[in-house]
């Protein structure tokens, strides 16, 4: 994905000069392109999707450039036009989780949730854990991802996702609670008892 959004023909509609602006983006947006698309993969769960998404995130911030004013870092704000972009998508796909359902599993998370993270391993266990975050919910995956696997602060979060600092923190929460209920299902992560393999034990 080139950081420069080419319409075919390689015309742009700009204010000022296009090569002035091509370079002012090239130099802000470039350090920021694979964080954008990490955003974009995690949301969307693919990679087909999140292309289409860190690419249109990309030409929807060259176009809107004129308009950043540097009141807030860049990276924020460029954040929030891809997650807006990853929103909008995931509501079209309409793909969503039964709160109900997860709720009846019947499975007590324990606490200190975030510790989740540091039992996955590399390959089939991250791979349960992207399917997991697919699962859920749009407005609870979106604090989850940017906190959790971009690692924003919780208020660098709710910049980016317009909200009040509490409820991203009760966003993420309840993300990791959903994650944790899911993960408990597989074999591959946790013990018959319940209880994430490794937890507590000397094995």
């Amino acid at each position: 994905m080139g950081i420069i959004p080419r319409r075919k023909g390689g015309r742009q509609a700009v204010g000022g000069t296009r090569d002035d602006k091509a370079q002012r983006f090239e130099q802000l947006a470039a350090p920021l392109e694979k964080q954008v698309y990490h955003t974009c993969f995690n949301l969307m769960g693919n990679r087909e999707d999140a292309e289409d998404c860190a690419q249109e995130a990309m030409l929807r911030a060259f176009r809107a450039l004129d308009t950043f004013r540097g009141d807030a870092q860049f990276s924020t704000w460029l954040y929030k036009i891809a997650v807006r972009v990853c929103l909008d998508a995931l509501r079209k796909r309409r793909q969503t989780v039964s709160l109900d359902l997860l709720s009846e599993s019947g499975w007590e998370v324990p606490d200190g949730a975030p510790e989740l993270y540091e039992q996955l391993e590399k390959g089939e266990r991250r791979r349960l854990l992207r399917d997991a975050i697919g699962q859920l919910p749009a407005d609870f995956k979106a604090p989850q991802v940017l906190v959790d696997l971009q690692g924003l602060s919780y208020e660098e979060a709710a910049d980016v996702l317009g909200l009040p600092l509490g409820t991203v923190k009760s966003r993420v929460y309840r993300a990791r609670r959903i994650l944790l209920r899911i993960l408990s299902q597989s074999g591959e992560l946790f013990l018959r008892d319940g209880r994430p393999k490794g937890e507590g034990r000397e094995d």
